[in-house]
């Protein structure tokens, strides 16, 4: 579901901050790919999730490519 939200020019906001399933290997590659492919994300809210450790390196040359992003919370969760 994420990687299709890539294809929407008007979704500017994502906000998974507090969603403990978002931490899978499957949702790391969802956003590499949508901030590969969107042109309009504006904001993205991953805090107090373990996505962190599971996105690649991919993910970060992606996220230095992307023109749109203004916000990328990207926090742990508190132990």
């Amino acid at each position: 579901m994420i990687y299709n939200l890539a294809f929407s020019p008007k979704v500017k906001h994502i906000d998974l901050t507090s969603c403990t399933k978002s931490a899978s290997p499957e949702t790391a590659e969802a956003l590499f790919k949508l901030l590969k492919i969107s042109g309009s994300i504006e904001t993205l809210l991953l805090g107090d999730t373990d996505i962190a450790k599971k996105l690649s390196q991919q993910f970060y040359v992606s996220l230095g490519e992307c023109k749109t992003l203004n916000t990328l919370v990207l926090d742990l969760p508190a132990s």
